[in-house]
């Protein structure tokens, strides 16, 4: 009997090891990856912002990134956040969910717009989507709009074009929406040819990964700034 005991004893010893070291993998793996895709990011920025305008805002080089990826539309800055990356259009939305400007894989994905949507930001309303990363990266802080402070100092969005042509929009407001909801029936057309654009909407998943719900920043567009 003892001898039954202490081999059971013995089995389950190993078996908590063996959930231990999985475990500590699983998380390693994890930190890794989040690493690389700070690393990525960082990367993109050092490579493409050729400068700074005197107002702060960032001039992208579109010409060398257009080359590395023609699906890169344009790039995305909010002021005093990481929100500093470039903008893809695949032909489905699930072409960047998964896949960095360079087209490898990125469980991070990218900031790419809604496959129905004009690339020009033409439309009467832009869906750009990104995912809510828990250390914070990509979407992962839009929900910081729900704090109505926050809000106030974090209202200016730019979305940077190709032709050095800058789009400049307010938030207004940030909360959850359901995924039913009319801002994702989509196109939104102007309704006459030449008009400015009116809404961007920013979306991303909430922190249970809902199917149901999703958390949005929409933001009217205030002017165009050409350098």
């Amino acid at each position: 009997m003892k001898k039954r005991s202490g081999t059971l004893r013995t089995v389950i010893i190993i078996i908590l090891l063996l959930i231990i070291a999985f475990s500590g993998y699983k998380i390693i793996t994890i930190l890794s990856d989040y690493h690389d895709v700070t690393v990525a990011n960082e990367e993109v920025r050092e490579e493409y912002v050729s400068s700074w305008t005197e107002e702060g805002l960032p001039e992208v080089d579109f010409e060398k990134l257009q080359a590395l990826n023609p699906d890169i539309v344009a790039w995305i800055y909010i002021p005093n956040t990481n929100v500093d990356f470039p903008v893809l259009k695949g032909s489905a939305n699930e072409s960047y969910l998964y896949h960095n400007y360079k087209r490898e894989y990125s469980f991070a994905g990218s900031i790419f717009m809604d496959y129905r949507c004009s690339a020009d930001f033409t439309d009467k309303e832009t869906m750009l989507y990104g995912h809510n990363m828990h250390n914070g990266d990509m979407f992962g802080r839009l929900k910081k709009y729900q704090d109505t402070d926050y809000l106030k100092s974090h209202q200016d969005i730019y979305i940077l074009l190709p032709g050095n042509e800058m789009l400049h929009y307010i938030a207004e407001v940030g909360g959850y929406v359901s995924v039913d909801d009319g801002i994702y029936y989509l196109p939104q057309p102007v309704d006459h040819s030449g008009d400015d654009p009116e809404t961007l909407v920013l979306s991303t998943c909430t922190d249970d990964s809902s199917d149901t719900e999703r958390f949005v920043v929409i933001a009217n567009y205030e002017d165009r700034i050409e350098s």
